[in-house]
């Protein structure tokens, strides 16, 4: 399973524009790190989502 930690640059607000910030996290504390080095140079909005390689289920994000 992978971590993903993704966030916005500094006065960006459109959340399309998010960056993935990192892929290699394992732990909670990978990503605080992540998070507090994200922070000193900038970015805000964070989110973290997790991989299991699974391919995406598409239908699943329609609001129907």
């Amino acid at each position: 399973m992978e971590i993903l930690v993704y966030g916005l640059e500094a006065n960006e607000n459109r959340e399309y524009m998010e960056q993935l910030l990192a892929s290699s996290c394992k732990s909670q504390l990978d990503v605080e790190k992540v998070l507090t080095v994200a922070k000193a140079h900038g970015f805000h909005s964070f989110r973290v989502a997790t991989y299991n390689g699974e391919a995406p289920n598409f239908a699943n994000t329609l609001n129907i």
